[in-house]
């Protein structure tokens, strides 16, 4: 069975995006580029099959997708070992698969606390047990993550709302306009947006954080802490959160969140 882990995001140890990121890839020699496309679930299974020989059937692993099916497969897949294994965690699939930055990533530190309490330090070559095959966000088939791939994972991760006139449309053809170019800047806005969400999501996971923390120590000084939670409370009713007004009650989960 395993040995079971709690991580709250107070606790966990303060590991970065990129050493997240460089662990995984180490483990698995892997192709991951970003903590957003853990969100195929095959990363997770693998580690499994390393910790638990035998837990899941690799050979049923779609370990490059980029289908939200194939995602759902995957997690499944992980969601059976755990049972096996007795794992007492709840796997948020359907926050999992939508490939958004801070639910991946707090999933991910939770697993990593678990890797290392379950670890047993056994050689395993992942590369061999999954045959040869990569392993990152791409097409199912293939060697390599198509553009057609890519295009899919930035529509998923940043959505744009596009207000295009006919009048528009119209001057666009008269002046001729380099559509190439147009396409250039736009991904490079798309960029920007998507690392502007993931600042965003950083910082209101550090709000949580202080609020958590204000809470557990507010019989040590109840006015100073008092004041803090007011003014987190009164910014948090207006800040925008995954395109919809920012809602108060995601300072209210509780501890331990299950990720």
């Amino acid at each position: 069975m395993a040995v079971n882990v709690h991580s709250t995001n107070v606790s966990s140890q303060n590991w970065s995006r990129h050493e997240m990121l460089t662990w995984v890839n180490s483990q698995l020699k892997a192709e991951f580029t970003k903590i957003e496309e853990l969100c195929t679930g095959a990363a997770y299974c693998q580690f499994m099959d390393m910790l638990f020989p035998n837990s899941v059937s690799v050979k049923r692993i779609k370990f490059r997708a980029n289908q939200e099916h194939e995602f759902v497969h995957n997690f499944k897949l992980l969601q059976a070992s755990f049972q096996k294994k007795a794992v007492h965690k709840e796997i948020p699939i359907e926050r999992l698969i939508k490939g958004r930055f801070q639910d991946n990533f707090e999933f991910l530190q939770w697993f990593r606390k678990f890797f290392n309490a379950n670890n047993k330090g056994k050689a395993y070559n992942a590369l061999a047990a999954r045959d040869g095959l990569p392993m990152g966000f791409g097409p199912s088939s293939g060697k390599g993550p198509s553009q057609s791939a890519r295009s899919v994972y930035s529509a998923h991760q940043v959505r744009t709302r596009t207000f295009v006139s006919d009048a528009h449309l119209t001057y666009r053809k008269e002046k001729d306009i380099d559509i190439a170019d147009d396409h250039i800047h736009m991904q490079g806005v798309l960029q920007d947006l998507e690392r502007a969400e993931q600042d965003r999501d950083m910082y209101v996971s550090k709000l949580r954080d202080v609020k958590v923390i204000c809470e557990e120590n507010i019989d040590e000084n109840p006015g100073v802490v008092k004041k803090i939670l007011d003014i987190i409370n009164e910014d948090a009713i207006e800040f925008p959160y995954d395109d919809k007004t920012f809602n108060i009650e995601l300072f209210d989960q509780p501890n331990g969140r299950q990720c």
